[in-house]
């Protein structure tokens, strides 16, 4: 064979054990099942807190998506909060009505956090929102368990005091 063939054949396996290399050092997708990151939210709750007023309680949430599709942002359709002794359900519904405002972070410049009755709270991927809830019930004083329900992933569920 030409010299010039051999070298093209040396390249091509070169490359060829490149591709292969990296694909497996990233994803997994020559030996075991294909990671892709990017397909599924992964909404986080960095803060979380409560107040009582005098005709329920205020709830802070700050939610941001780490990790998923920048196509569609991430929908939190449910939240349960509870400790002990009681807990409550909130839907998407009730989510957007007792939702009395968002604050965007200053990096969230195209793509905003919002809220509506059919999705709950949406947050893009890589922006973070804070969200303020006017519960019509009063938190009695103590520890609770915040749990956000995010479709087709597993639910997050931070704690938090209620003073």
């Amino acid at each position: 064979m030409e010299r010039t063939v051999i070298v093209g054949i040396v390249f091509a396996l070169i490359a060829v054990g490149w591709i292969l290399g990296t694909g497996q050092w990233a994803y997994g997708n020559v030996v075991g099942p294909l990671v892709n990151y990017s397909k599924l939210p992964k909404v986080e709750v960095p803060y979380v807190s409560a107040a009582p007023t005098t005709d329920g309680t205020i709830l802070t949430l700050n939610l941001t998506d780490v990790d998923g599709p920048d196509a569609y942002p991430a929908s939190v359709v449910m939240i349960e909060i509870g400790n002990s002794t009681w807990h409550i359900f909130l839907n998407s519904s009730q989510l957007a009505n007792y939702t009395v405002e968002v604050h965007q972070a200053p990096w969230n410049e195209n793509k905003k956090d919002s809220v509506n009755w059919y999705s709950g709270f949406e947050i893009p991927l890589g922006s973070e929102g804070q969200f303020v809830l006017h519960l019509p019930f009063r938190l009695s004083p103590g520890s609770y368990e915040l749990t956000l329900y995010t479709p087709a992933v597993k639910p997050v569920t931070v704690k938090f005091t209620s003073s």
